[in-house]
């Protein structure tokens, strides 16, 4: 079984993840279309905990001026209740917001991080499942189990992050040339990889992580 950790341990072991997680969800997949239907707002099933970043001091009157990909990432998390968490680039060419969310029962927490590429007309979201690291012995078992889970994923997939320690679900779309996005589309994407997450985080904690 996994070695439990102290909390102090467990905590360091996620700070050091989370730094490095920028650098890991810049990679672009092929785009693939998001059917997952959204209103946009935080339900029981998808709860959310509000995560301050950097504080964006400029009023809501002047978000126009972001670039639109960021502008779309923004108006969604203000839709949600979340004031000023999102880290903008200095050149405005990206940004990044995290987020904790709650599973439908609230015993499992997981990092949702979403990053824009204006250059590049990218947004993608990882949520990453940071509470237990894959036992090595376990790596053969949690690789069968993303690659069968794929095969019903209809957007995004599972893969393992950080040296293959930790399961994350990727998502991108490709909005390139498009200069009024609807955040609901970001919303559909949150809330797909949310409902794939919570359906596949339990097998895989009993076969991946949890089996001798």
């Amino acid at each position: 079984m996994a070695t439990k950790k102290s909390p102090s341990k467990k905590m360091a072991s996620k700070k050091a993840v989370k730094k490095s997680i920028k650098r890991v969800a810049s990679k672009k997949p092929a785009a693939k279309k998001s059917a997952a239907r959204s209103n946009a707002k935080a339900t029981p099933s998808t709860a959310v905990k509000k995560v301050q970043i950097e504080t964006f001091d400029q009023p809501l009157e002047t978000l126009s001026q972001l670039q639109p990909i960021t502008y779309a990432l923004m108006r969604w998390a203000k839709s949600l209740g979340f004031q000023d968490s999102i880290e903008i680039d200095p050149d405005g060419n990206g940004a990044q917001w995290e987020l904790t969310v709650e599973s439908s029962n609230s015993k499992i927490e997981y990092q949702c991080f979403f990053n824009t590429f204006e250059e590049s007309g990218l947004i993608t979201m990882s949520i990453y499942y940071l509470d237990h690291e894959i036992p090595a012995k376990n790596l053969s078992k949690a690789k069968d189990l993303i690659l069968q889970s794929n095969l019903n994923c209809f957007v995004g997939q599972f893969q393992l992050a950080n040296e293959d320690k930790f399961l994350r679900y990727y998502s991108a779309v490709d909005l390139e040339d498009i200069e009024a996005i609807d955040p609901r589309l970001i919303g559909n994407m949150f809330h797909a990889g949310n409902q794939f997450m919570g359906g596949f985080i339990d097998q895989f904690i009993k076969i991946a992580i949890k089996a001798k």
